[in-house]
């Protein structure tokens, strides 16, 4: 292989390479991770699961809505085809319920805006998690954060029944 051909094939690789980065960089994200967490709240602590929202990017992101989601009732094969014909996307959370925090008085501090390389959190108390989950069939959470686009991103699942509260 002569040198031309060699840096031809640096070339394009190199140009993809810093394309893939200048779009990644130019697109905003955000991290949303449930944790432990414990606040101070009138002078007591309390203590539940925290969902915490991160910027990485750099560009301010502006969050509109924070939800929990819980498991309703138990995914079957058929409710699965259901969602798949219906909706026509795989079903990753079927039979999750949305709940916003404000239904249990929990202020989010929504609307917020996150500056690059910040990050907000939100503590949901143990009293309110029970009763979020007295309905649920299992002891799983996830937050979903919403942008103002109306753009949805999700955390993991939460287990809640590895630890007593």
């Amino acid at each position: 292989m002569d040198i031309t051909k060699f840096l031809s094939v640096y070339a394009a690789i190199l140009s993809s390479a810093v394309f893939i980065w200048n779009v990644r960089k130019a697109s905003s994200r955000i991290r949303v991770k449930l944790i432990l967490g414990m606040d101070e709240v009138e002078d007591n602590f309390v203590h539940g699961v925290s969902v915490a929202i991160q910027n990485p990017s750099s560009h301010t992101v502006h969050i509109s809505n924070i939800s929990l989601l819980y498991p309703y009732m138990r995914v079957t094969p058929w409710s699965r085809f259901a969602h798949l014909w219906l909706y026509k996307q795989w079903p990753r959370r079927v039979v999750w319920v949305h709940t916003s925090l404000s239904n249990y008085d929990i202020d989010d501090g929504c609307p917020v805006s996150l500056e690059p390389g910040t990050s907000h959190h939100v503590l949901v108390p143990e009293n309110i998690l029970e009763k979020i989950l007295k309905s649920a069939t299992e002891r799983k959470v996830v937050a979903v954060v919403q942008d103002a686009l109306w753009r949805n991103k999700y955390s993991t699942q939460f287990d809640c029944s590895e630890f007593k509260m």
